[in-house]
């Protein structure tokens, strides 16, 4: 039997993950209220937020429990400057402020982003869940500066990026968010209730279809991002008795994936009733209706920790 000729020696491949590059984290995933508890461990239970990252500067998406656990790894560092970004100020998308360890570390400047038409001023609302009655920590002890915008521009300048935003179908002031950052568009649209009152076949829905032309404006939004950050709350069984909440079916936020033409979609804000085999079966189901209604594309579930570089 002849030996087998040891392979060619060659230098070993050893790749190192290139950790300075732009990336969005999800630091909260879950709408409504957190959800503790071991069925809920593989998504994480923190309420909304997210963050965008591009060499020294971040821009912060909503204020739920999960900015807590980011205020905690950004005071393990200096103070620097950081965006937030308020989608709309609902108690799961502002909850986690007052956990926020960076607002009470002086040498940090937090910018704080919302729409107006919210029934008070934005700082008025933050400022308002920090009364005694409620917590035992006023405004007056943050340390750090804070400086509160109304959006008005659009796009937003921030630092080097640009933040576009659009109207969102949830009650009250709600916005989406779209960043352009190092060459890339990321959206963040946790609460919208696309085609609202639609129970129907997403099969018949076009873009020409009456029930799809009052929400132009958020297609055409969508319809340039890389990575689309959107909600798909409701199974179509559980939509049926929640139309008007202000969060779409599965069925209808497939829809607005295709005719946006979106290449890929991260479901977020995942109800609180719905734990870790559920959505499981909840993720195969959106993948089935997206291939019946012909469009490929690439989705999976958010879950607190996520992080993609660009």
């Amino acid at each position: 039997m002849t030996p087998t000729p040891p392979a060619p020696a060659c230098e070993h491949y050893l790749p190192v993950l290139d950790t300075a590059r732009a990336r969005f984290k999800l630091w909260g995933v879950r709408g409504s209220t957190p959800t503790p508890g071991a069925r809920f461990l593989r998504t994480g239970g923190n309420t909304s937020c997210m963050t965008v990252e591009s060499g020294d500067e971040m821009f912060i998406f909503d204020a739920g429990s999960g900015i807590r656990e980011l205020g905690l790894a950004l005071i393990a560092g200096p103070p620097r400057r950081v965006h937030l970004f308020v989608t709309h100020t609902h108690w799961d998308h502002i909850q986690g402020f007052p956990f926020f360890a960076p607002a009470y570390r002086a040498g940090f400047e937090i910018v704080i982003y919302g729409a107006e038409g919210f029934g008070k001023d934005l700082k008025s609302v933050f400022q308002g869940q920090l009364d005694r009655e409620y917590f035992p920590v006023q405004m007056a002890d943050m340390h750090a500066r804070l400086e509160f915008r109304n959006l008005s521009a659009n796009p937003t300048p921030a630092g080097s990026a640009q933040v576009a935003w659009e109207f969102a179908q949830h009650p009250g002031a709600t916005v989406g968010y779209k960043i352009c950052i190092a060459g890339k568009k990321v959206a963040w649209v946790p609460d919208n209730e696309f085609l609202l009152g639609y129970t129907g076949s997403p099969m018949e829905i076009t873009r020409d279809h009456p029930r799809a032309l009052p929400y132009e404006r958020m297609i055409d939004f969508l319809s340039d991002a890389d990575v689309v950050i959107h909600e798909g709350q409701y199974t179509p069984e559980e939509y049926v008795h929640k139309v008007g909440w202000g969060h779409s079916s599965v069925a209808n936020a497939c829809v607005l994936m295709k005719l946006a033409g979106v290449p890929r979609w991260v479901v977020t804000h995942h109800d609180p009733h719905h734990e870790d085999t559920f959505l499981e079966a909840k993720l195969n189901l959106t993948r089935q209706i997206l291939r019946q209604i012909d469009h490929p594309i690439h989705v999976s579930h958010g879950y607190d920790g996520r992080t993609e570089l660009f």
